[in-house]
């Protein structure tokens, strides 16, 4: 029985090179994870920006076309008055 279990272990399944090799293939994966997560963030951060650039234009849009102010604002309107001619 002995011989069966160390000949089933070290000569068939190849017993501690398995483990190595095993180990190299989760170090890749994790590494692999780290280079995927460090461009999801600067996805999200370019996606951010570019919301918050968006918002901008269209507050500027907004402000230009329809006058429009936000809360604790105050709208001033300087227009200048036209001199008659004599």
């Amino acid at each position: 029985m002995l011989i069966t279990l160390v000949r089933q272990n070290f000569f068939i399944n190849q017993f501690p090179f398995v483990l190595h090799d095993k180990q190299e293939q989760i170090q890749q994966h994790q590494q692999q994870n780290r280079l995927i997560t460090q461009h999801n963030q600067q996805l999200e951060a370019e996606l951010t920006s570019l919301g918050q650039t968006n918002m901008e234009l269209i507050e500027s849009s907004a402000r230009y076309k329809f006058g429009l102010i936000k809360d604790g604002e105050l709208f001033y309107r300087v227009s200048r008055l036209k001199k008659e001619q004599d």
